[in-house]
């Protein structure tokens, strides 16, 4: 009876020992992070969104999915359609860290738009691809208040590995950049 005592005590310690010096990879690479996770994604990433302002006026708010700032005048810059025709505006544009970017109170024009920095062979010189995430506030948070995220990409990694399918609305005018055209 005391052998059986023993070995129940034994085994488990055994089984403990042999599972933590044979498992484990010390050479491990770490995971890769997909940089473009929750890009162009419908969700508020900011609470919820508010409307309480009457569009039929000045324009439907509405903003771009994915910008690939090449030089081709096509999806170059986080467009923010019709924001001009509301003076009492706020479009701030965040890491998908939470990170203040960019933010302006004149978000019309080619001086108060993101992104503002410059091409680089590998991407833009101030802003990584990735995904990235904006509010845009008119007269206050109770008015308009809307947020969520964009995919900013400049072909770093080439396109061949990513999948903006979920980014193009159907009917939408399909960016060459994208396309590979």
């Amino acid at each position: 009876m005391k052998k059986l005592k023993n070995l129940t005590i034994c085994i488990p310690i055994l089984l403990l020992a042999f599972t933590m010096t044979s498992c484990g990879d010390d050479e491990q690479t770490p995971e890769e992070v997909d940089v473009f996770l929750g890009c162009c994604s419908e969700e508020p990433v900011f609470g919820a969104n508010v409307d309480n302002l009457d569009q039929s006026v000045n324009g439907e708010i509405s903003m771009a999915d994915i910008i690939t700032p090449n030089g081709d005048g096509i999806n170059d810059y986080f467009g923010v359609i019709n924001i001009q025709n509301y003076d009492n505006h706020t479009v701030t544009i965040y890491t998908s860290d939470d990170q203040v970017v960019f933010e302006s109170n004149d978000y019309f024009g080619f001086n108060n738009i993101f992104p503002d920095g410059e091409q680089t062979q590998t991407g833009m010189a101030n802003y990584p691809d990735g995904t990235y995430k904006y509010k845009i506030v008119i007269e206050n948070e109770e008015t308009f208040f809307k947020s969520g995220t964009f995919c900013l990409y400049t072909d770093n990694p080439p396109l061949e590995e990513q999948n903006f399918s979920e980014c193009i609305e159907p009917g939408d005018p399909l960016d060459p950049f994208l396309t590979g055209n």
